[in-house]
């Protein structure tokens, strides 16, 4: 089934189409051709070049024990003169 669409188009885009289209001015005809090509080029390339495959998670595994403690402390410490530089710019 067709459906008739608004579709604005640049005039030289249209000067070009009319010449492809002919004396007969079949404007429409030639842009769906033209759509056609383009969307089968598109499959081809999809099919060409396949979505990579996901790879897995590089994350660290968590911190347990005496480190993690460590590891939170040292945390805390970084960020308590951010804080307080932060107040004093207010």
């Amino acid at each position: 089934m067709r459906i008739r669409i608004p579709l604005i188009i640049e005039e030289s885009l249209i000067k070009q189409i009319d010449e492809i289209a002919g004396e007969k001015h079949r404007r429409a005809a030639t842009i769906e051709t033209a759509l056609r090509e383009f969307i089968a080029r598109q499959a081809r390339k999809a099919k060409a070049s396949p979505a990579p495959e996901p790879q897995p998670s590089l994350k660290t595994p968590p911190v347990r024990g005496a480190a993690a403690s460590a590891a939170k402390s040292a945390a805390r410490a970084s960020a308590a003169p951010a804080k307080a530089t932060a107040r004093a710019k207010r």
